[in-house]
C-alpha cells in the first residue's frame, strides 16, 4: 500500500498537540484545569496553551503525553493518532491517517521500513499484552460452552418442574371449589401450598 497526501500534512506533534486540545475540550476541562490535573508545578494553564498551539520550543514529551492521557482517561494512542489528515512521519514519508493509526497499534509497517522486524516488535507487544495464550482461551471457551448448555438444560428442566407443580396446584384448587367446598377448606388448601414455597 502506497504512503499518500491526503489535505493538510501534520506531524506527530502537531497531532498530539491538535488531539490533546481535542480530547480535553470534549472532557469540558478547562486549560487550568488540566494543568491542575498534571499535578507538577512545571505545567501551567499557560505551558498547556503553548504545548497545544505549538508555541513551547519542544512540543509534549513522551513522559507528558504519557501523564495527559492519564489524566484524560484514554490510551495514550488516542494522544497519537488522527482522523483528520495525513500524518509526516518522516521526510518524504507521508501517510494517511488510517494507515498510520495501523502503524501506532502494531497492525501494518510503514513503506521502506524493515517489516519483518516490524512485524516482531509488533508480534512481542501483542504477545506481552495477551493475558491467555490461544491454547487456553480456546479451553476456556469450551469448558464455559458446555456449563451455560448445562445451565440451560437445567433451566428448562426447573422449568418444566415448576409449571408441572403449578399446574397441580391450580387443579388441586380448581376440584375443591367445582365440588362445593367452602371457603375454609379452599383457604386451607392455598395455605398449604403456600407453606410449601418456604
Amino acid at each position: 500500500m502506497a504512503s499518500e497526501r491526503v489535505g493538510k500534512d501534520m506531524s506527530p506533534g502537531e497531532v498530539v498537540r491538535q488531539r490533546l486540545r481535542d480530547i480535553r475540550r470534549r472532557r469540558k476541562l478547562s486549560s487550568a484545569q488540566a494543568a491542575e490535573m498534571f499535578d507538577d508545578p512545571a505545567m501551567s494553564a499557560t505551558v498547556l496553551m503553548s504545548i497545544e498551539a505549538g508555541r513551547r520550543q519542544t512540543g509534549a514529551t513522551v513522559d507528558e503525553l504519557i501523564r495527559f492521557a492519564y489524566i484524560l482517561d484514554v490510551p495514550p494512542a488516542a494522544l497519537l493518532v488522527t482522523d483528520d489528515g495525513a500524518v509526516q512521519v518522516a521526510p518524504g514519508v507521508v501517510v494517511d491517517p488510517a494507515r498510520f493509526r495501523r502503524w501506532v497499534l502494531g497492525q501494518e509497517a510503514l513503506d521502506g521500513t524493515n517489516t519483518a522486524l516490524y512485524k516482531a516488535a509488533a508480534d512481542q507487544l501483542a504477545s506481552t499484552t495477551t493475558s491467555a495464550s490461544p491454547e487456553l482461551r480456546e479451553e476456556f471457551l469450551a469448558r464455559a460452552q458446555v456449563a451455560f448448555d448445562s445451565f440451560v438444560a437445567d433451566s428448562e428442566e426447573i422449568r418444566r418442574k415448576t409449571r408441572q407443580q403449578v399446574r397441580g396446584v391450580l387443579t388441586d384448587i380448581r376440584e375443591a371449589a367445582t365440588s362445593g367446598a367452602d371457603t375454609e377448606t379452599l383457604v386451607g388448601k392455598i395455605d398449604d401450598f403456600l407453606s410449601r414455597l418456604e
